[in-house]
């Protein structure tokens, strides 16, 4: 498989924002997507893939300035986490090649929403 090049790559601004503002981005990404399954709506690989990315993104700005979300955020990352781990079904079904898509990407382990298709 071709090396996947990500299309919606953050640009120079969006680098400079803060973890909350990405905190944001995720949480609302996700309640989207949520409430599509809940619905039982088909929901896209593109959809997914953006929900991944975007929790990419997050940990990056984390990581850069791992001081800067506030203990309310860091509990609120946790429960977003937990309902993105329900997702796993989802992801697997929704992005079949995804170990392809990880391995291309050369996504770290520690990056475990990358890995939600190998959970039980």
């Amino acid at each position: 498989m071709p090396k996947r090049k990500r299309s919606d790559l953050p640009d120079e601004s969006e680098l400079k924002l803060s973890p909350s503002v990405w905190l944001r981005w995720y949480e609302q990404h996700l309640q989207r997507v949520l409430h599509a399954w809940e619905r039982r709506q088909k929901l896209d690989q593109e959809d997914i893939e953006i929900l991944l990315f975007d929790r990419s993104d997050l940990e990056r700005n984390i990581r850069s300035s791992p001081k800067a979300l506030t203990p309310v955020e860091k509990r609120r990352l946790e429960r977003l986490d937990s309902e993105l781990r329900k997702l796993a079904p989802v992801i697997r079904n929704a992005i079949p090649d995804l170990a392809e898509m990880r391995e291309s990407l050369n996504v770290p382990k520690s990056h475990w929403w990358w890995f939600l298709d190998e959970e039980i």
